[in-house]
């Protein structure tokens, strides 16, 4: 691949990695598309989650640090810090299990027919969660249970997530997507789901881009160079990806994303 090759897949990751449409997905998309060599694909696109590894853990850093925290200090917050750090790992858990097991298969599901049902699938459940989640939030004041901002994420939400992250594993599956969708689906509030998806993506991110970088040392296939801009690029635009959804559930639903994904995996259909 040429160096803007490399860059162009370092954004696209960054910036679908945390936005609800599959960065797996793009990134098998902008191969065929574009006609970019998928020599070594799945691992490099596996590294290339290490550069939003470390925007996760830059724009988390309060909620990291409060965790290493709660390990030396007793107090409220660095119980809640506890919690937070346990339900994550058990939230991490079933992706972890299915991941390990599922990995020699995984360049096999890199096919555009597999990614265009994928990302159907996945606009599927963004639109089937807004419909869902507005009458959840009928519900809850209908019930006088209070505000669903007020509600955090418990160990039988964390379990769900975690569990519906394991979807992501097919390529078009968004990871984000599912996480969202199952926090939102339990009555969290969109912010609320969006920033514990965020927060259970960094296990992940670290096992697959640690376990693919000794792949691709082993192999001798990259330049370091290549690397760090594809890292960096990732990086840089995964950071951006995370401020602008924060911003955006403020305002939008889910269902932008969902249409788009339906044009893409169109475009994939037809030349699959």
């Amino acid at each position: 691949m040429s160096m803007m090759q490399i860059v162009g897949l370092g954004v696209i990751q960054g910036l679908t990695e945390f936005l609800p449409v599959s960065s797996s997905g793009h990134l098998v998309a902008a191969r065929v598309l574009l006609g970019i060599p998928d020599i070594s694909g799945n691992s490099f696109d596996a590294f290339l989650h290490l550069g939003t590894l470390l925007s996760v853990l830059v724009y988390y850093a309060k909620v990291w640090v409060g965790m290493l925290r709660s390990v030396v200090v007793r107090d409220k917050e660095s119980r809640d810090k506890r919690q937070l750090a346990a339900k994550l790992a058990a939230a991490t858990i079933p992706a972890a299990v299915v991941g390990y097991m599922a990995q020699s298969n995984a360049d096999q599901w890199r096919s555009p027919m597999v990614v265009a049902l994928g990302l159907l699938f996945t606009a599927g459940v963004l639109l089937m969660t807004e419909k869902m989640s507005g009458y959840l939030k009928f519900r809850a004041i209908k019930l006088d249970e209070g505000p669903v901002e007020s509600k955090r994420a418990g160990w039988r939400d964390a379990i769900v997530i975690g569990l519906a992250q394991t979807l992501a594993l097919v390529p078009g599956v968004s990871r984000s997507g599912m996480t969202i969708a199952a926090g939102q689906l339990r009555g969290l509030s969109r912010k609320q789901a969006v920033d514990f998806s965020f927060l259970l993506s960094a296990p992940i991110i670290a096992g697959a881009g640690l376990f693919s970088l000794s792949s691709l040392v082993m192999l001798g296939e990259w330049k370091a160079d290549e690397l760090a801009v594809g890292f960096i690029a990732s990086f840089v635009t995964g950071w951006l990806a995370i401020w602008l959804l924060l911003k955006m559930v403020q305002r939008w639903s889910l269902v932008p994303f969902a249409i788009y994904l339906v044009i893409l995996a169109g475009v994939l259909l037809l030349i699959a």
